[in-house]
Formats: structure tokens, sequence, C-alpha cells
């Protein structure tokens, strides 16, 4: 199959061309006028059509291996991997055709040469009604979630998600609620990393006024979920003692706050982690009764490299939301046949083969620096941070290197050699310093003496402010991080900013809690907290769902 990742027609992204000539043992033309492409699950489509692209086709032939074999043939279309230009025929493997080969064609196309499911499996929908806005892609991956959450959604089940950071695990909680019966109650969710171990049990259960000293009457998060779908992120993190509590309301849908009767609540308990939860109950971090009533149905969210079929489908939404955000929507204008697009294809390419350790919430973070970088230029400009990311080494599989061999059409082994080190596991666009990188290879503590006041500077700016991030970057303890901080006056709390610095920030970035944080450099959750204590609006809230930010203290 070939998906298209980046086309002057914006609106051809997204497209793919089935290619059953490889099935039955011929060959697949790639030119401007074939094969046809269209959106996933339609039949007919239309070519590629640009006139930079020659008629005289392309050849992909079945290999013996199962993989592919690109012929250059009698065209003039210049095409290009991994920033070089094909000079003669070459072969893709089986296991580069699973992961995906990027073609750039004339600088102006950018295809995905790929493996998929079958015809049935593509043209048989699985989308969940209301959701595609939020779940973008087309991917087989996304789809087989799709399907899980239309499954489970009506069964009053508890849920748990599993994902890597930045995969997207609260939408998916929130399809899950949507596409159920509980659509339109409330929908709220906790960050178990964000909330101090002292106070879990309140946050989640409430309290009653004068039940301890300074206690106020307030509902818990159950409560304020009652009827809808509680969303418990990151319950690897949830206390010990918090954990016996938590297993209790599941089996009994009950809750007690502090100093109060017992009281019936109805939430649905969806929740998430990124953490291996078996081995945190091997461990005594975690207790297996919880964890098998949280999996009565598991759901399993695919990193963006394994869906890279819908990379383009996500980076054009985002270069529109963050184009429309600083008013430069007409960059993204069809461009004449003899101008070149303000997204170069080359960048597309190169964003396409990068692994995304961050996953989605890193991509957006990178569309977010390209465009800010580039405002006012006739030209997107990558900026040096995003040059890093893309310089640093991964697990890119194909290399198409130039075939001068007499065995031309011989099967030759094209996998790039494994680098020294993986990228680092961030959702940033910047690269971990040097102590992140220390402090994941080697575990052992540091010491805060050790640490400056520049190193703690790169490591909260990394991790976005996130406190107990920045702790797992540094190798200290998270209470060492507040010791830290104390220390150097140029870092702040969310508590310490003004109410007119936090009302005019409020104002100017339009309530996007993302623009807030990064302007204020304070920890999201906290901002998030002061913003709706001051009653500044629900807009900073909503903006933090939209971008799928962490939400952690």
């Amino acid at each position: 199959m070939l998906t298209i990742l980046y086309h002057p027609c914006l609106d051809r992204i997204g497209d793919r061309a089935l290619l059953p000539e490889l099935d039955a043992g011929g060959a697949a033309p790639l030119s401007r006028v074939e094969p046809a492409f269209a959106p996933p699950g339609r039949s007919g489509g239309e070519p590629l059509a640009d006139e930079h692209l020659s008629r005289k086709p392309l050849r992909l032939l079945p290999a013996v291996d199962g993989g592919v074999r690109l012929e250059l043939g009698d065209s003039s279309t210049v095409v290009v991997v991994h920033g070089k230009r094909l000079q003669s025929d070459a072969h893709v493997s089986a296991a580069q055709l699973r992961r995906g080969v990027v073609l750039e064609l004339g600088h102006r196309v950018v295809l995905l040469l790929h493996a998929s499911a079958s015809r049935q499996d593509l043209i048989t929908g699985t989308s969940v009604p209301g959701e595609e806005r939020e779940l973008i892609g087309d991917s087989d991956g996304l789809r087989q979630l799709l399907w899980e959450v239309r499954s489970v959604a009506d069964i009053e089940l508890p849920v748990l998600i599993r994902g890597e950071t930045g995969s997207g695990k609260e939408l998916v909680a929130h399809a899950i609620h949507q596409a159920g019966p509980r659509r339109g109650r409330p929908f709220v969710a906790i960050n178990f990393s964000a909330i101090a171990p002292t106070l879990a049990s309140a946050e989640l259960f409430g309290t009653e006024r004068a039940s301890f000293s300074g206690a106020v009457q307030r509902k818990g998060y159950f409560e304020q979920a009652h009827g809808g779908t509680l969303f418990l992120d990151e319950i690897g993190d949830a206390p010990l003692d918090l954990q016996i509590a938590l297993l209790r309301v599941l089996e009994t849908g009950e809750v007690q706050r502090t100093g109060a009767q017992v009281r019936k609540v109805d939430a649905r308990v969806i929740a998430a982690t990124d953490a291996d939860l078996e081995a945190k109950v091997a461990s005594g971090m975690f207790r297996a009764p919880l964890l098998n009533r949280l999996s009565a149905y598991e759901l399993s969210v695919p990193p963006l490299r394994e869906r890279r079929d819908d990379i383009g489908r996500l980076l054009i939404r985002f270069f529109r939301e963050e184009l429309d955000r600083v008013g430069e929507m007409h960059r993204l204008a069809p461009p004449a046949p003899e101008d070149k697009p303000w997204l170069p294809a080359s960048l597309v390419a190169r964003l396409a083969e990068y692994d995304w350790p961050g996953n989605i919430r890193q991509l957006r973070n990178v569309v977010r620096q390209l465009v800010i970088g580039s405002r006012g230029r006739d030209r997107l400009e990558v900026t040096p941070a995003v040059e890093r990311l893309l310089a640093a080494p991964s697990s890119a599989g194909a290399e198409l290197p130039e075939d001068d061999s007499p065995a031309r059409h011989a099967a030759r082994s094209l996998t790039r050699p494994e680098p020294a080190a993986p990228a680092p596991p961030s959702g940033q666009i910047a690269s971990a310093p040097a102590s992140a990188t220390h402090a994941a290879s080697h575990p052992t503590r540091r010491s805060t003496a050790d640490i400056t006041e520049d190193e703690l500077a790169d490591a909260l700016h990394a991790s976005r402010w996130n406190r107990a991030e920045a702790a797992k970057r540094l190798g200290i303890t998270r209470p060492s991080i507040y010791v830290l901080i104390d220390r150097y006056p140029r870092f702040r709390a969310a508590q310490d900013l003004t109410l007119e610095e936090l009302t005019r920030c409020h104002r100017e970035c339009e309530g996007d809690l993302g623009r807030m944080v990064e302007r204020l450099e304070v920890s999201e959750e906290a901002l998030a907290r002061r913003v709706r204590d001051l009653g500044l609006g629900q807009g900073a809230v909503l903006a933090r769902r939209d971008t799928d930010m962490p939400r952690r203290e």
C-alpha cells in the first residue's frame, strides 16, 4: 500500500493506493498518472497529478523475501529516501515494509510504502461516531483501537488503558465515555502523579467541613463524576494505602468523605498508565487485586511509530490549528505550479522518518515550535531545537542506497546499524540534557549539591515544568526537586504569580493553558488550579485537553 503523507493539495493527505498487483506477483506502476489514490474505505480515486512527477512510471515489484523491489526504469522522477537521491534500483525488506519506507517524489510529494491489513479490513469502517475529530488517523492500529472502544463503551466494566507517554490515553478514555450511555454526563480526570500522597484521599473522596483543621465541605472526584466517568491517569503512581480504598469503591460503589457517612456513587472508572504494573506488583508497589479489578478489559494505544501512515494526517491537523492561532492560515494555501510550498516536502519526510518517543504530544510540540519560529517568514524555518531533535539517532530502518552492483535486482540488506543509544523518551522537542541521559542509564540517586542552576533549568524546561518528570531526568527524588527550586530565586511556583500577571497572561494567551505554561514557566496542573480558583474561566482547562498536554504537578 502507498499512503500520501504530503501533497501540495492538502486535501489529498491520507489518501491511499492499494497495490493488489504485488500480491498477485506482478508490478505496480508509480507515476504522475497512476495509481489512483482515494480516502480510506472509498473506491475510485485520482492519481497524484503533480507536474513535477514524470508520466513514465517507477515500478514496484514483489521480492522473494516478502519485500519490494523499486525499479527506476526510464522515469525522470526524483526519488529521495533519508535525504539521499536514489541513483539506481533498490530493495525494501519485509521488515522495512512493516515499519514503512518514506519516499519523497519530485521534491513535492511524500508517500509511505508500507504493509497493511487485508483489503476487506480496510474497507470496513470501525470509527466511533463523533470521535474522529479527537482520535485522528486511519492506520490499522487506530482502527483496531476504535473497534475496541466501540465494543466496550456500553458495557459497565472498568477499563485499563495502556500506552506510552503522549500517545493519547486520555483521548481514548474520553472516546469510551462519548460512545457509551454516559455521554452528556460528567467526565472527570485526575492524574495521580500530580497529587501529593497526603491529599490523595481527600481529593478522591472529598471532605466535610471541620473534619480536620481548616477543612471545608468539598465533593471528591468520585462524587463529581457521579453518573459519568472518572478517569484515573497514571494509576501506577497511586499511593499504596489509597489503592486499598480504590479497590473498596470499585467493589461496593461506596465512598466516604473525611468526617462523613458512607454514600453510594455511580461512576464508571477508566484507568491509564505507561508503567509496567505487573513489575510494580512483583516489587510490592502495586496491589494485585486492584490491578485485576481495573483490568476487567484492557486497551493498548499504539505508539506513533507503529502508525506511521497517520503522521501526515496529524501533521496537517496540527499545522492548521497552530497557523490559525497565529493568524497565518494563508501559509497552507495551494501554491502555484512554479512555486514551492510553504511546508517543504523534505521536512515532512524527515518528520515521518522520526520515531517520536514522545508520540503525538511531541509531534504537536514540534509543529508549534516550527510555526512560532517561522512567523512572518516566506518559508518555513527549521528551528535549532527541531534540527537537534531530527538529527538524533533513531531506529529508522530502511535506507535505500545506490545499487551499482552487477546483480542489480538481487535482494540486499538495507537496514541501518542500530544506534549506540535510543532517542530520549521525552515528549518535548528539545533533546534531553546530558544529566537526564546519565540519570536514565544510572538509577543511582544524585545529590542536590551536585546539580547546578542551569542543569535544573534545562530539566524543568525539557519536562515543561513538570516537577516529577524533571526529578526523574535529574536522577533525584521528587521532594529534592522542591529543595532545588527553593534554592534558586529565578524559579517560581504557580502560587507565587500575582493576580495581575495571571489575568494579563490569560487574556493575551486567549485562555490557552499550554501557551500560558510556556510563558510563565510553572507547573501545568498547579497553573490550572490557580486559573480555576481565581475564576478566570474554563478556557485554559479546555485548551489543556485540546493540546493533549500531561496533567501533572
